[in-house]
């Protein structure tokens, strides 16, 4: 039987673009959409509409995917929402309260949710963003809702032996978030910032995030818990001894 790969987000343009490697790989693909665009109609997998800030559209969604009676071997979350791209004390408090959990609780909450219809081993990708090393000026809600992912890999990956699951930073990729700031309150600089990468910069290449991730998933267990960057990491020979260390590739500070 094909391997099944779940993808949360599947209508955002990473989600999309890695279902469809995942299916040309000969791999049963299912993704959720929150709101349906018109490229969805060409998806050849399954589609689920899923709210993940909907507790009773989550309810749903669960109850409808124990009914298919598919067991998933790789999890892939792609959600991530960038506002309210303003300062912590010009934001208004549910409103960034609500983005660190869509960006970290909510996705959690599916994967708990989704965990009992896993295979018997199963692989877990997050995506992480920018901020994560230093203070991108009104990401807050963003960068913190990240981090807790990634600290939350480390923990999953040390209280699940069944389980591999890893974060990647895919850098600045083309991709619709860039017209979610576009659209929202940001200030002079990050508007021309945005604007001159959407106009002059190619950004992460789609095929290499996806390399990567294959490269990480074929890697085993060595690889889990960890935090990688898409764009500075190498992932090579180098790697795999620096996996060697439990300290790498994670939420550490070394004295």
């Amino acid at each position: 039987m094909n391997k099944v790969v779940f993808i949360l987000s599947v209508s955002s343009d990473i989600g999309f673009y890695l279902a469809k490697k995942y299916i040309k790989l000969g791999y049963t693909v299912l993704g959720t959409y929150r709101v349906f665009h018109p490229f969805l109609y060409k998806f050849p997998g399954y589609l689920f509409r899923l709210d993940i800030d909907d507790e009773d559209s989550l309810k749903y969604f669960v109850n409808e995917y124990k009914k298919f009676g598919l067991k998933w071997d790789i999890f892939i979350s792609c959600v991530g929402e960038p506002r309210p791209l303003t300062s912590f004390f010009e934001s208004d408090f549910d409103t960034w309260e609500r983005s660190v959990n869509t960006n970290s609780i909510r996705q959690l909450e599916v994967l708990h949710s989704m965990y009992p219809y896993m295979n018997k081993k199963g692989t877990v990708v997050f995506f992480a963003a920018g901020g994560i090393n230093n203070a991108v000026v009104d990401f807050s809600a963003y960068t913190i809702g990240k981090i807790i992912l990634i600290k939350m890999c480390e923990y999953l990956d040390a209280e699940n032996k069944n389980l591999k699951i890893f974060i990647v930073g895919p850098g600045w990729t083309k991709t619709k978030t860039h017209e979610l700031i576009l659209n929202s309150k940001i200030s002079k600089e990050k508007r021309k910032e945005t604007k001159d990468f959407i106009k002059n910069k190619q950004g992460t290449d789609m095929d290499y995030i996806f390399n990567k991730i294959n490269w990480l998933y074929k890697a085993g267990k060595p690889a889990s818990g960890r935090n990688y960057s898409i764009v500075y990491d190498t992932f090579d020979n180098n790697m795999l001894e620096n996996l060697l260390d439990t300290d790498f590739y994670k939420l550490r500070r070394y004295e």
